[in-house]
């Protein structure tokens, strides 16, 4: 108990300056995981078939978004440091070459989600497919407005601003909230959508997002600075390079994650409907959790970032460490909840014995993954901090390719598992990750830490 107390105690100081930065990022999360939880919500009193429809789109629309949100997750460590060093000049270079990096994958992104006719060949139930279609359609178009912001946010994000984008986050949120109410069930006039109107109004509340940001930014002088001495007539391919080269490996790592977790819904549902809905309701709880170590996992990023540009390596080490044990106690509460609360929580979201005892079995896996999913993705944000993507990358791939996906296959649909092998298979997963890349943080912050010493 005594050296438990002695190791808080080492990392208060760490444990406050990572909070000051999470806490607005965490706000701007949980109200994006609020319009989720809406948009499962509104769209389960229409059904069970609806709630797999959406389960199903989100599956196949995950895959783009985490490409372009890891992409735009290069700007922030590079501006840190730059800031950090006190380089201001490359922090305009910066925004401005991942600016177009970004507008060109959200372009790229929806004319490849357009592409629809291939949904049919994905082994889903036929009114399934037919209902996400128009889902699927606006999420396309939503991905420019998407990079945009994503853009801004990491701006913003990097030179330790956190305020503004959960400032645009939260009241974007409000309106897709509203907008879900209106355009899902068809009211004050308009028509009902259904699983259509949640696409739309996600549409529209990203557009609000970009605006309501850019007026904020610009009254907060010290980033609109920045930003407005961006030349766009003149590009550097080398900075386009140092962007992309940190830049795709980090959104590799997020896509064969989130890809793991796409593959599990698309395995869902081909052991049921009933299974695939549990799963979107599990997914989505679990979802909150994880976005609350999403906003620690980037404070990680800032903070080794800003001391890489400093050479402080000490306090490096010690931003980094002192995340890991934040997400550990956040997420073991968490996990505590999930299992008390197992059989409450789906009732919040449709009223079906069968999807509520799936999801209820469900939620235990989910609680046993807490933790390991949080530190890994700590251990992924601190290594992004001090640039290293490659290696990690391949840790990804291994534990998810390698481990978690086939896993979650075999056990649920040849080892007679059926939903509860497809949590196995993203169990072991991420406890895979989680292990490997805990330890690659270790080994390179203590050898850039005791190379210095040396250099001393």
């Amino acid at each position: 108990m005594r050296s438990e107390m002695n190791i808080l105690t080492k990392y208060n100081q760490d444990f406050r300056l990572n909070l000051k930065l999470a806490l607005p990022i965490m706000a701007g999360q949980l109200g994006q995981i609020t319009v989720y939880l809406a948009d499962n919500i509104m769209v389960g009193k229409l059904g069970a078939v609806s709630l797999a429809a959406v389960s199903f789109a989100v599956a196949l629309i995950a895959v783009p978004i985490v490409i372009g949100m890891g992409i735009s997750f290069a700007l922030p460590p590079l501006v840190s440091e730059a800031d950090g060093a006190n380089e201001k000049r490359k922090i305009s270079q910066y925004f401005k070459h991942s600016f177009i990096i970004n507008i060109s994958i959200g372009l790229i992104s929806c004319a490849m989600m357009l592409c629809l006719p291939y949904l049919s060949l994905l082994g889903q139930e036929p009114e399934v497919v037919e209902i996400a279609r128009g889902y699927i359609y606006y999420s396309a178009w939503a991905m420019i407005p998407l990079m945009i912001f994503l853009t801004l946010r990491s701006y913003a994000d990097g030179m330790s601003e956190t305020m503004p984008p959960m400032i645009a986050m939260i009241m974007g949120n409000v309106i897709n909230i509203v907008l879900n109410y209106i355009l899902i069930y068809g009211k004050f006039g308009m028509p009902a959508l259904g699983v259509d109107g949640a696409g739309l109004s996600s549409m529209i509340a990203r557009i609000s997002m970009i605006i309501i940001l850019v007026l904020i930014l610009f009254r907060w002088k010290d980033l609109w600075s920045h930003i407005q001495e961006c030349d766009f007539s003149t590009y550097q391919i080398p900075i386009f390079k140092k962007i992309f080269n940190l830049g795709f490996p980090t959104s590799l790592q997020m896509f064969f994650e989130i890809s793991a977790f796409s593959g599990a819904a698309i395995i869902m549902g081909m052991v049921s409907s009933n299974a695939q809905a549990a799963h979107q309701i599990a997914i989505n709880l679990s979802s909150i959790t994880f976005m609350i170590c999403s906003g620690l996992a980037m404070a990680s990023t800032i903070r080794v970032g800003n001391q890489l540009g400093k050479k402080d390596f000490s306090a490096l080490r010690n931003a980094g460490i002192s995340v890991f044990l934040q997400v550990a106690l956040i997420m073991g509460v968490f996990s505590i909840i999930f299992v008390v609360f197992r059989n409450l929580m789906p009732l919040i979201y449709i009223d079906d014995e069968v999807v509520i005892g799936i999801a209820s079995t469900l939620l235990i896996y989910a609680a046993i993954f807490q933790i390991p999913d949080g530190i890994q993705v700590a251990a992924l944000a601190s290594l992004r901090g001090i640039q290293d993507v490659r290696k990690p990358t391949l840790i990804t791939f291994f534990s998810y390719y390698i481990f978690g996906i086939p896993i979650s296959y075999f056990a649920a649909l040849h080892w007679g598992m059926g939903a509860t092998g497809v949590w196995l298979g993203l169990l072991v997963g991420l406890f895979i990750s989680a292990t490997l890349l805990t330890a690659r943080f270790d080994k390179l912050s203590k050898k850039q830490l005791i190379d210095n010493v040396e250099a001393a």
